[in-house]
């Protein structure tokens, strides 16, 4: 009887042995993985936030200096004042030179005013409040052609348009130290036709203006056309 009792307690106390060396090895291990440092990804690298961040610093300190540069290009273009009158008030403002794409000619190009390309040897200078009000210019060299001959041809075509009248003196008097110069005029209701023919600094100008009594900007294009010089 005792010897069967001694068997079961030393049962009893292997099985605890056991027990606590079990427990005993989880914690160590629980303590070792709380101790070890975190090595994630977040930790290795700068997240995508940071970088976006850098790289918007360094476009925002490219940026004034591009600014600064079309500021200084456009500070360079040639200018001068021209004066004009529209619906009987006299005005003077800061044209800019512009130069045509595919004719050999520049002018000053008042304000309000957009120069385009119509078709080759065609621009069209159009007011940016009405596009019906615009002037078509055409130069041609003066050694490719000859005043009589591109006027006649101005003449055909303004008498298609309607019963022409000559411009006076006076409303022609924007054009200065021009070779040669004559200009029609065809009146309607509230809109009318102008045909003008220069010649000056080797070019032969032709010029066809559709203007109506709104906008009365006929002087204006005049004026500006006067400054028509080559590049």
């Amino acid at each position: 009887m005792q010897k069967k009792l001694f068997s079961i307690l030393a049962l009893l106390l292997t099985a605890v042995l056991v027990v606590g060396c079990n427990t005993s090895e989880k914690t160590e291990d629980s303590d070792t993985q709380q101790n070890e440092p975190s090595d994630t990804a977040a930790d290795q690298k700068p997240s995508g936030d940071d970088t976006a961040g850098e790289a918007q610093e360094e476009e925002n300190t490219d940026t004034p200096a591009s600014n600064e540069t079309n500021t200084e290009d456009a500070s360079k273009q040639p200018q001068q004042d021209v004066t004009y009158k529209q619906n009987g008030v006299d005005k003077t403002e800061k044209a800019t030179e512009s130069k045509s794409v595919d004719q050999s000619y520049k002018l000053q190009q008042l304000p309000g005013f957009t120069l385009t390309q119509e078709e080759p040897g065609k621009d069209m200078l159009v007011s940016n409040d009405d596009d019906e009000v615009f002037m078509r210019i055409e130069t041609i060299e003066a050694s490719q052609s000859s005043f009589t001959e591109v006027k006649t041809a101005m003449q055909d075509y303004m008498n298609a348009v309607g019963e022409t009248v000559a411009l006076t003196t006076d409303e022609l008097a924007a054009f200065k130290d021009v070779q040669n110069i004559e200009g029609y005029v065809v009146d309607f209701d509230t809109e009318k036709v102008i045909g003008v023919v220069f010649e000056n600094d080797g070019l032969i100008t032709k010029l066809t203006i559709h203007d109506n009594d709104k906008q009365d900007l006929t002087n204006a294009m005049m004026n500006m056309a006067a400054t028509i010089s080559k590049k």
